[in-house]
């Protein structure tokens, strides 16, 4: 299978930028605080060497109806732990003292599936099929819940998206989708 050009890569960064920006609102929403997500930085990998930094949630998730496949999303543990202190009713300001136990973990999975729930809705409407996703995965160093799709460590093409992510005045980070050439292909040869 031939490689992703700069045309294409871009292509799905106006993709992932739409739909991640109807997802910010969603995260706005559900935190209660001003949530922006900002126009994308893309890049075309060969191998992801972000899957092994240790201070990083990896968030699978699977497309069930339109897309076949996986992409997955990474958060640092620190805007993770921010985000479910909010969920939980916390103010997000010291979450030094936070774990990530299963109740940190359900928060992080809920918000994520609310923000996937919206990028699925937007993709569908982008590709005008219905596109739907299962309930994203959450691995992070202190619990694996999944194995890293094979499709995003083969050392195939993988387009990785990064975004500026800012919640409130607590989160100042970036948000960072990681697309296998396979999705790649399937969404472009929709949008078209």
């Amino acid at each position: 299978m031939e490689g992703i050009t700069k045309e294409q890569a871009d292509l799905i960064g106006e993709v992932a930028n739409i739909c991640t920006g109807n997802a910010a609102t969603t995260l706005s929403l559900m935190l209660g605080k001003a949530t922006n997500i900002t126009t994308p930085v893309v890049e075309v990998l060969s191998n992801e060497e972000e899957l092994q930094q240790e201070n990083r949630i990896l968030v699978k998730v699977p497309y069930t109806k339109g897309l076949d496949g996986t992409n997955l999303m990474i958060l640092k543990e620190h805007d993770a732990l921010v985000i479910a202190s909010l969920l939980m009713g916390g103010d997000g300001t010291d979450v030094s003292q936070m774990a990530f136990d299963d109740l940190t973990l359900s928060a992080v999975s809920e918000a994520m599936n609310q923000m996937c729930g919206t990028i699925a809705t937007s993709m569908a409407a982008l590709l005008d099929k219905p596109t739907d996703i299962g309930f994203p995965l959450v691995n992070s160093r202190y619990k694996k819940t999944f194995e890293i799709p094979e499709e995003l460590c083969n050392g195939t093409d993988i387009v990785k998206v990064i975004f500026s992510l800012t919640v409130g005045d607590l989160i100042d980070s970036e948000l960072m989708q990681l697309y296998p050439l396979s999705i790649v292909k399937q969404i472009l040869k929709e949008d078209r």
